[in-house]
Formats: structure tokens, C-alpha cells, sequence
């Protein structure tokens, strides 16, 4: 690991010392937790929201006294939105700083990159924001997602506009990446499934940055929705591209959306609609919820969203895995992973893992009601939510 990627362990290090020191006591050995995360590159966006959500349990955790009696630490690595980087960092926490787990990784292809590593060399990896679904093929034996697969979010969008428009014609922008792929995959096997008719598929190849021409092709097809997948600030330039042509915002559909996305793509998105897992204005927020939306706010001057919530149920997730095991021992960790029942405090939403790893799949659309970009506020209702099981849709034969 570079010296740059290590000063906030080091950090954090020299912090356990002098507590220690202060207090003449000796500070309790650290559970290490391995955070690969993208924070730069095209997955940066993502990587670093997931962090700061990670960063407030963090600090909730060890002010409650942490988990057996022991801090539970996070080491973060930047895998620079990079497989290769992350697979390197991955093998780094397991050789050489021997942690529990490993988690972080915001991007599908990122990892996947891990997924190998970790199934092969039996390290626990728990995954808080990457849907892909081959992280958990059947017979995955070490790795855990907490976010539902992307496949289920295409399946999910032509569930939406069925119940919405039946008989709807829809159209779809994506990037090629992994995430991209698999959502575009459910639904293009659901909407023949709802009497829904496919208008244009459009794919870009990673590192595009204008959607003029394409946008143009969509907008003279005239589709009902348009689905729109891109990756990081791309996906802010297709759908202002789209509003530019004349399409109205409620016609475009995002099957994802968490602030900063949101708030990229502008005022003038108001009215579009977006699927997400959590969101400040969801229905069915608890105390907890609210609580945790206020001091992300104050702490980060926006509210948060899904990535920041999924990541700020993962160390809570890590530590009642430790605390059902009563031991730091990976395999039985795995086990107490496996054997979880427990939920999202924020939300209520049931957390249990099946036997591949997989959650139980389930999303909210939300429809844009109000924008302030400036203030980094946005208001919305929600519209739709729906349940299923993962395996209600040949999830894992339509991507590989």
C-alpha cells in the first residue's frame, strides 16, 4: 500500500496511542475492516458518499464502546475506480493487516474484482453498494451484498410503468458498465413480460461525454419513458441533452438516484422519477432514519441517500456479525453473516442474506417534486414500491 493510502490508518493509529497514553491505560487492540472504495475516477461520485455514511457509524460505534470491547476500525484504500487497483488493495488488507472483512467497493466492476480474491482465499467481503448479480452465484460462499441486484431494477422498472402506462413504449441510455448492463438486461426481459414495447437501446462505451446525436435518435422515436444509465456526471449530460429536445421530465425514468446525481441533473428535472432504497423523503423513515438524515446533513451540508445509507448500515451490519459470533474468527463470522436477522434501522427494511449472500430484492420510485441546487435540497414523493424474490427472474443467467 502507497504511504498516501495508509496516513489516515496511521492516523488513527497514533490517535489510539496518546488516548491510551492519556488515560494510563492500555487502548484495546482494533477489529480492522478493509474499505476499498472509489474515491476518484468515474465511480468517485459514488465512492466517496459511500464513505462519509461509513465514517458516521464509524464514529457512533466506538463512542457506544465499540464491539467486544475493542474498536472497530476502518483502513480505506482509493481503488481509482480501477479492478486491477482493487483487487491489489484487497490482497494488501488480507496479507499484510489481516482484516476481518473487507467491504467499500461502490462499482460492480471494482468488485467483482475482489469477489474472486475473496471466494478463493475465504475472506469475508461484504458488499454495501454494488449490484451485479454474479456476486452472489450460486455456490458464493464468502461474500454478502446488501444492496438488491441491478437485474431486479430493470425488472423493476417495467413493473412501474405497467402499473403506470400500460402498453408503453421505452427507451433506454446506458453505459457500458457492469451495473449498466444488468440493469438494461431485466428489463429488456420484462417489458415483453408486461405488454411493454422496447423503443431505442442506445449503448455508450465507457469515458463518453455527449449524447447529441443519440439523444436526437431517441427523441424522434417517440417513446413514452426513457430510461436513462449513465455513468457519473455522463449521466447528468444525457438527461439535460433529452430535456434540451424537448422531452418532458416526466417521461424520463433514472433507475437509480442518490443526491449528487440528483441534484446534476438539475431544477429542470423536476418531475422525472428514480428508484432508490432509501431517501429522506421515503414514507416509512423511522426515528433512527431521521435521526441519522439530520446528522448526515449538518456533518455534510446535503442530505444522504441510498449509498450513504447502505453504507452506514454496513458497519452496524459488521458488528452485529462479531457480537453474534463473540469472536473475530472469519469463519465464524461468515457464519454469523449467514445466519443474520436484523434490519435497517433507518428504514425497517428486513436484512437477511440467502444462502448465495443474496437480500431479499425490494425498491422505491420516487418522482421529483422541488430543487434548490445551490442549497443542495430536493423534495419527492414517493410513487411506487415492490417486493420480490431474487430468484423470481433468471437473475443470474441474463448477465454473466
Amino acid at each position: 500500500m502507497r504511504a498516501s493510502q495508509r496516513c489516515a490508518v496511521l492516523a488513527g493509529a497514533a490517535a489510539l496511542v496518546l488516548t491510551a497514553a492519556a488515560t494510563g491505560g492500555q487502548a484495546a487492540d482494533p477489529i480492522n475492516v478493509g474499505f476499498v472504495t472509489e474515491l476518484t475516477g468515474p465511480w468517485a461520485f459514488s465512492g466517496s458518499s459511500c464513505a462519509a455514511g461509513m465514517k458516521l457509524a464509524e464514529a457512533e460505534i466506538d463512542a457506544a464502546g465499540g464491539v467486544l470491547g475493542r474498536p472497530l476500525r476502518f483502513l480505506v484504500i482509493d481503488n481509482q475506480t480501477n479492478p486491477t487497483q482493487a483487487l491489489a488493495a484487497a490482497r494488501s488488507f488480507d496479507a499484510q493487516d489481516k482484516v476481518l472483512v473487507i467491504s467499500g467497493p461502490t462499482s460492480s466492476d471494482n468488485a467483482l474484482a475482489i469477489y474472486g480474491y475473496a471466494e478463493q482465499n475465504q475472506v469475508p467481503f461484504l458488499v454495501p453498494v454494488a449490484a451485479f448479480p454474479q456476486l452472489t452465484k450460486p455456490g458464493t460462499q464468502w461474500t454478502f451484498r446488501l444492496e438488491p441486484a441491478a437485474v431486479g431494477w430493470g425488472y423493476s422498472i417495467a413493473k412501474f410503468v405497467e402499473q403506470k402506462k400500460p402498453g408503453a413504449k421505452i427507451a433506454i441510455m446506458y453505459s457500458d458498465f457492469a451495473l449498466m448492463r444488468a440493469i438494461a438486461a431485466g428489463l429488456k426481459y420484462q417489458i415483453p413480460r408486461s405488454n411493454l414495447t422496447a423503443g431505442p437501446e442506445i449503448v455508450f462505451p465507457q469515458g463518453s461525454s455527449d449524447a447529441t446525436i443519440q439523444a436526437t435518435q431517441v427523441r424522434a422515436a417517440s417513446p413514452d419513458y426513457v430510461v436513462v444509465i449513465g455513468a457519473g456526471a455522463f449521466d447528468n449530460t444525457i438527461t439535460n441533452q433529452l430535456l434540451d429536445l424537448g422531452v418532458k421530465p416526466d417521461q424520463i425514468i433514472h433507475p437509480f438516484g442518490f443526491t449528487t446525481n440528483i441534484l446534476g441533473w438539475g431544477a429542470r428535472s423536476v418531475g422525472s422519477y428514480f428508484g432508490t432504497f432509501f431517501d429522506h423523503d421515503l414514507d416509512g423513515v423511522t426515528a433512527e432514519g431521521k435521526k441519522f438524515i439530520k446528522d448526515f446533513a449538518e456533518k455534510n451540508g446535503r442530505p444522504p441517500s441510498y449509498i450513504e445509507n447502505f453504507c452506514y448500515t454496513t458497519p452496524y451490519v459488521i458488528k452485529q456479525a462479531i457480537e453474534k459470533a463473540g469472536t473475530v474468527d472469519r469463519a465464524k463470522f461468515r457464519d454469523a453473516l449467514r445466519a443474520l436477522q436484523t434490519k435497517e434501522t433507518t428504514s425497517g427494511v428486513p436484512i437477511a442474506f440467502d444462502k448465495n449472500g443474496a437480500r431479499q430484492e425490494y425498491i422505491y420510485y420516487m418522482q421529483i417534486t422541488s430543487m434548490d441546487v445551490a442549497k443542495k435540497e430536493y423534495s419527492a414523493k414517493q410513487v411506487f414500491y415492490m417486493e420480490w424474490s431474487p430468484e423470481v427472474i433468471p437473475v443470474y443467467d441474463l448477465v454473466k
